[in-house]
């Protein structure tokens, strides 16, 4: 947890050493991070980061729009309370919304496209996307905290500053009722149009489970098969679920079936591992969402960490 929030301050000091936006750089050790995490960290410190970050997000986000508030009080009182000057700078805050809505399409549609036009092995590998896919992607450009951030890290005597956080305030504004509020109904819009969906689709949660259960259901019927060609748990192999069962079982035999159950559960860890890693190689070849991938590496994490819990408990006994 010490090294995530030292890696976010390392990110912005050496990008401000070399006179470039630490800001960005922040944000793009955030994604590396994010996308490390599922194979560098262990299951419980990502419990432990999705609690404290969690909190971290939510006081961090209110504290940049509160600075934002009190600072676009100083602009107001700089400009002499002059309301001609602040609708005077109504036309410049519209144009840089339009051109941030312009930028984003002129931006995804020729990286979505022209990368797989050029490279055949990138187009077998991941073929041309629908086009709802840009369509969608190029209107969900809210602006929100990161904007509002590098808008407050410029100095003090920086040459139109204030102009700058105006705008700025403006456009993130904008960009979050106008975007934000349309975004929902221009998906389905979009959805409903036959001839845009002609891409693959992504898989559900019900078959990620499924494919995660097959997993795990393979990697138990190969670890338990003894020399005779028995199962050591018949139990994980038939079911997976009848794990509260095994455990009332051991409760009723008080301890007589120790290793047995040091066994099972060495066995569920396995099980997780196979299943995780099945996870990733769907995450990886982008075949379900990342919303998806969070909510189903979590389950895997917490039974993970009981498991390991209890071979660590009757390990040291």
């Amino acid at each position: 947890m010490v090294w995530t929030f030292l890696s976010a301050w390392a990110a912005y000091l050496l990008a401000d050493g070399l006179h470039v936006s630490g800001v960005l750089s922040t944000v793009a050790c955030g994604l590396v991070l994010g996308r490390l995490q599922h194979k560098t960290l262990s299951a419980a410190s990502r419990v432990q980061a999705l609690a404290v970050w969690s909190v971290v997000t939510f006081v961090m986000e209110a504290l940049v729009f509160v600075l934002v508030g009190l600072a676009l009080r100083g602009v107001l009182h700089r400009f002499g309370a002059d309301w001609g000057t602040v609708l005077s700078l109504l036309p410049a805050a519209a144009t840089i919304f339009a051109v941030l809505v312009l930028a984003r399409f002129a931006w995804i549609f020729p990286t979505a496209y022209i990368p797989r036009a050029l490279i055949p092995s990138l187009r077998e590998r991941d073929p041309y996307p629908s086009l709802a896919v840009p369509l969608v992607m190029s209107w969900a450009g809210m602006r929100g905290v990161v904007s509002l951030a590098a808008a407050l890290s410029l100095p003090e005597n920086f040459p139109g500053r204030d102009i700058i956080l105006f705008v700025t305030f403006c456009v993130v504004a904008a960009t979050i009722v106008v975007l934000g509020l349309t975004l929902g109904p221009v998906a389905k819009t979009l959805a409903g149009k036959d001839f845009l969906l002609h891409g693959e689709e992504t898989l559900s949660e019900e078959a990620v489970r499924a494919e995660i259960a097959r997993a795990q259901f393979d990697a138990i019927r190969a670890h338990s098969l003894g020399a005779e060609g028995k199962h050591a748990h018949p139990r994980l192999v038939e079911q997976y679920g009848h794990r509260l069962a095994i455990a009332e079982d051991h409760v009723l035999a008080k301890g007589s079936h120790g290793e047995r159950r040091l066994q099972h559960y060495r066995a569920v860890l396995i099980a997780v591992e196979a299943g995780r890693e099945k996870l990733l190689e769907l995450f990886n070849s982008a075949r379900i969402h990342d919303s998806v991938m969070h909510r189903v590496e979590g389950e895997l994490d917490q039974e993970e960490l009981y498991a390991a819990r209890v071979v660590e408990v009757m390990e040291s006994d």
